[in-house]
Parts: structure tokens; sequence; C-alpha cells
């Protein structure tokens, strides 16, 4: 096993601020949403934690349909790898594309897991 050191990782993104509100802009949910803020409103937006997630439920719903597969299936390092090397925005800089990645497969995961019935249980709106 390999450990590579801390200079090498790719930095996380800066913390930005809205209002009151410190987030990390790569790495916070709720990106996406309508928040209040003093006498405003304002849109934090989606971040690619919560894209890839959302992004591998409605690939692995896309997989069941277009296989005609009635139970939610896992894939192997292969096939992940295969399906997300086609899907991944290329406008996210490196760490975003990490954070993404497993997302992805979290959310793959969650409809293999039942967590996820369909997609009207990904629950955009909250």
């Amino acid at each position: 096993m390999s450990f590579s050191s801390r200079s090498n990782e790719v930095p996380p993104p800066p913390l930005e601020k809205i209002g009151d509100l410190v987030y990390s802009p790569g790495t916070d949910l709720p990106f996406g949403k309508r928040i209040r803020i003093g006498l405003s409103e304002r849109t934090i937006y989606e971040s690619a934690v919560e894209h890839g997630y959302l992004t591998g439920i409605r690939a692995h719903f896309t997989f069941l349909e277009d296989h005609e597969c009635l139970n939610p299936v896992p894939l192997d390092d292969n096939q992940f790898t295969m399906i997300i090397e086609h899907l991944v925005p290329s406008d996210l800089n490196e760490f975003e594309q990490g954070l993404w990645r497993s997302h992805f497969i979290a959310g793959w995961m969650g409809v293999y897991l039942g967590l996820i019935k369909d997609e009207d249980d990904m629950d955009l709106d909250k």
C-alpha cells in the first residue's frame, strides 16, 4: 500500500460567504435551493456532490429501464468506470470530479439498497 503526501493531494475549494452563511461550494448541501438571508432570497447553486448523487440515481433507473431489469443491480469497478467516464461533467476541476464520482456511486447504490424506490423518492425540492 502506498501513501501520498498531503502536498500531492488536490486542495479543497475555498469557503465562500453569502450574507452570514459560510459554506463550501464544492461539498456542502443543499445547493440549488432557495434560502432566505435577511430580507432577500438567494439560490445556492448545485454542487458536484448533489449533482453526482442525483445523476447516480437517474443513471441506475435509466439502466434498469434500458436493460428491462426488475431488480436493481450492483456494478463492478470496470462497469462503474465505464459509466462514470461517459457521464462525469468535463467542466469540473479534479477535486470536484472526485466528489462527483464518489457521490454518483452513492446514488447508484441507494437505488440498489432499496433506499430510493423510484425517481419520486429523490425529493429534489427539499
